[in-house]
């Protein structure tokens, strides 16, 4: 027996060559490859598969097959870097099992079925071995990648959240000294002009109070620290509220909004505050989009099950590919040559979980650029 292996050994050597342009060969018959193996440069194709065929042609010669397993392995960590998927790696593997069992064929017909190599090891168990470990290898790389990864997006996450928490309470801190300042100075009798530049300080101000409240609910949104105290609230309160508080601005731009609301109540079981605040961002966020002399529209209604918040303007629109995304945070769209700024991305996420953490959906609705847009919120009806 110990002949006929040193016999395979002495073929294989000196077939060593004819093995990979068999194995080239072979690869360019299957179409599915033929851009793969096109792309190939001679490093790629010499710096493994030499390597396992002389590892192989030395367990014939009676030394230990564990270089096997290394050198397969070293195949499945380089191919992994080269960007092989797990696929590819079997493809290419599968092959030279299949030209290397050619070639012993043409040394002894139906060697690799007949020879042990070691106990009760045969050839094929070898070819099997190098296949099973190189994918291995690159299998558990692949993994150990992705848990790595994983874990830095974890430890990326908290020091987000944590920054973003400490952030938000020490622009907090400076905001409220800056307004009772400011109602102080209002208070001292100034002239006509004095006076609206604080109200221009105080109007920027209480804009950033209402970014760094944002910033606020989305920490405490993610560590579950919202609390809602609900009661019954008429919506016209909140848009009223909400039209009073972007005035300023509708008047820079001479905005027509017109709050469609009907004469009765529109009850609600929510947190007055909360909810204010989302109503808030959305004419803040219609503001922002639409143009000068535009058109904001706000509309009350009901539906079965439901309360509905409508506000629609004529603005710069939505593209249709960023309709799915604008509730995502800190997502923002291509900016329309006519709007100054987009802010932070921010804003609708926190109106979309506020609105969640009551229960509430909410649905953007545009044509595309420049043709508007409408944001439809329903808020389930309180029970009689």
């Amino acid at each position: 027996m110990a002949a006929a292996t040193t016999y395979i050994a002495d073929y294989l050597e000196q077939h060593k060559d004819e093995i990979l342009d068999r194995w080239r060969t072979a690869a360019q018959d299957e179409s599915a490859q033929a851009e793969r193996l096109a792309g190939l440069d001679d490093r790629e194709l010499l710096d493994h598969l030499p390597a396992l065929t002389a590892a192989l042609i030395g367990v014939l010669r009676g030394q230990e097959e564990s270089q096997i397993e290394k050198d397969a392995r070293d195949h499945g960590h380089q191919r992994r870097l080269d960007g092989y998927n797990v696929l590819d790696v079997l493809w290419e593997l599968t092959i030279f099992r299949r030209v290397f069992l050619a070639v012993l064929d043409e040394a002894s017909e139906a060697v690799a079925d007949w020879i042990p190599v070691h106990e009760s090891r045969t050839i094929l168990d070898l070819l099997d071995l190098c296949a099973r470990a190189s994918i291995d290898q690159h299998v558990k790389e692949t993994e150990q990648e992705r848990d790595a990864a994983a874990w830095r997006a974890r430890t990326l996450e908290t020091q987000r959240q944590r920054f973003l928490s400490t952030l938000s309470h020490e622009l907090k801190n400076q905001i409220q000294p800056i307004l009772f300042g400011l109602q102080r100075l209002k208070d001292s009798d100034p002239t006509g002009q004095q006076l609206r530049a604080l109200e221009m300080i105080e109007r920027q101000t209480r804009h950033q109070s209402f970014l760094v409240e944002d910033l606020l609910d989305l920490n405490r949104r993610e560590i579950g620290k919202i609390e809602l105290r609900r009661t019954l609230v008429d919506l016209r309160e909140c848009v009223r509220h909400a039209a009073e508080t972007n005035q300023a601005e509708v008047e820079l731009k001479s905005l027509d909004v017109r709050l469609e609301l009907p004469g009765e109540p529109i009850y609600a079981l929510v947190d007055r505050e909360r909810l204010c605040q989302v109503v808030n961002n959305l004419m803040a966020n219609a503001v922002k989009f639409t143009p000068k002399q535009g058109t904001i529209v706000w509309r009350l209604f009901q539906e079965p099950g439901w309360q509905v918040m409508s506000i629609r303007d004529n603005g710069v629109g939505i593209k249709a590919d960023d309709l799915s995304h604008i509730f995502e945070i800190f997502f923002q769209g291509e900016m329309a040559t006519n709007v100054q700024h987009g802010g932070l991305g921010i804003g609708l996420p926190v109106v979309k979980n506020l609105l969640e953490l009551h229960g509430a959906t909410i649905e953007a609705h545009s044509d595309g650029e420049g043709a508007g847009a409408e944001f439809l919120v329903r808020i389930p009806a309180p029970d009689r």
